[in-house]
């Protein structure tokens, strides 16, 4: 069975005008591709009729299930029931049900629902009304021709308790027999994005394998999608790109690399950091991951000391039975900087380069690299060596 295309529509002028970022099309595009369903359209209009009557009229021919955010709300700008309605013939109808459904939510709140609320009431007289368990307004199914419509809130949290409600099911079984679109990742680090395509390109190169570049400070991600039907054919290939991209490889698909240094920290009841290179980048990244690693009994110490130092940068941190020093040096004119582990069973040293020239216009971008590259280097001490 043939993929099937989606696209999603968002509708509000808060969201066209760069008010609010769209997150709603990035989530559910996430989704779709989870459940073998292809986005090939985003598109994002104003509350205006004109918008959405165009916006509809080009993806209508482009896609086989639309998906429509936002507009369903009480106000006299949220419009998307009634061109829903129009552009598919039909006429809205009243819902009683619905308006008791309100009534109980404001009444749960200690509040009075506004008669401006009836207005989400309304629905495609042959469309399927869909129960929203986190809102007021209810989403609704509706069709025009062969495209299948799903009109949903504009608020992220209640999109999401739909889809797990119904739409999850309900677009599983429909894309159930689809030839899936497996997506690999390489997440890399010290080499520009240009070259990296290059060595790419030349290896995928007369197969039918799709790549894909995403920079982000100081990364590059590399993505190749490949058809699940087409794995046999492209597994030595795939091989191939493991094997290119080696040098600079930190971790691959959905792993944090952070994980591997994690499962050092455990078995110390004390880290203590020392961060004269990444101006304070260490801690920021730590800080972002330290909730998912269940560390909570572990004590980590981070401290900074920034300034022209050349010292040893554990110099003054005891080592005992049941801790671990690790410091990043300074960044000395070539762009070198020292890494050191420290505990009691053994002291290692490693140093670092960056793959750039140094410039002070770029500092940012300095610090995270030597942040990444001395946590990714920690992270491949193996198990063991260091504990005491």
């Amino acid at each position: 069975m043939e993929r099937l295309r989606a696209s999603i529509l968002t509708i509000g002028t808060e969201v066209s005008t760069g008010q609010i970022v769209n997150t709603n099309a990035s989530w559910l595009a996430d989704q779709l591709v989870n459940l073998k369903i292809d986005p090939l359209h985003h598109l994002t209009v104003p509350d205006t009729r004109v918008g959405v009557m165009d916006a509809l009229h080009y993806l209508a021919s482009r896609s086989d299930l639309l998906f429509v955010t936002g507009g369903l709300g009480p106000t006299a700008d949220d419009i998307t029931r009634q061109l829903i309605a129009e552009w598919c013939d039909d006429q809205l109808v009243y819902d009683e049900a619905s308006w008791q459904k309100i009534l109980q939510g404001f009444a749960r709140l200690g509040a009075t629902a506004a008669e401006s609320n009836r207005q989400q009431c309304w629905f495609p007289s042959r469309g399927r009304i869909i129960t929203n368990p986190a809102g007021t307004a209810n989403a609704f199914f509706a069709e025009q021709g062969q495209l299948k419509i799903w009109c949903l809130p504009g608020p992220p949290e209640e999109i999401k308790a739909i889809w797990k409600n119904s739409l999850h099911e309900e677009l599983s079984s429909l894309a159930k027999g689809s030839d899936g679109q497996l997506l690999f990742r390489w997440q890399c680090l010290g080499q520009p994005e240009a070259a990296l395509g290059e060595l790419v390109e030349s290896i995928i190169i007369g197969t039918d394998l799709i790549s894909g570049y995403r920079p982000h400070l100081p990364y590059v991600e590399v993505k190749v999608w490949c058809l699940e039907s087409r794995l046999p054919q492209n597994q030595a290939v795939l091989d191939r790109l493991d094997i290119a991209l080696a040098p600079w490889l930190i971790s691959r698909n959905d792993e944090d690399f952070l994980s591997r240094l994690f499962a050092i920290f455990r078995d110390f009841r004390s880290v203590h950091i020392v961060d004269q290179g990444s101006y304070g980048a260490i801690a920021e990244r730590l800080g972002q991951a330290w909730a998912k690693a269940s560390l909570d009994l572990l004590k980590v110490h981070i401290e900074h000391r920034w300034g022209p130092e050349t010292n040893t940068s554990t110099v003054g941190i005891p080592p005992s039975s049941d801790s671990l020093a690790l410091s990043i040096g300074p960044l000395n004119d070539q762009g070198e900087w020292t890494i050191e582990w420290w505990s009691e069973q053994q002291k290692r040293s490693k140093t670092l380069k960056l793959p750039f020239r140094r410039d002070p216009k770029r500092f940012d971008r300095e610090r995270r690299f030597v942040c990444e590259m001395s946590l990714a280097s920690w992270s491949r001490t193996p198990k063991g060596e260091l504990h005491a």
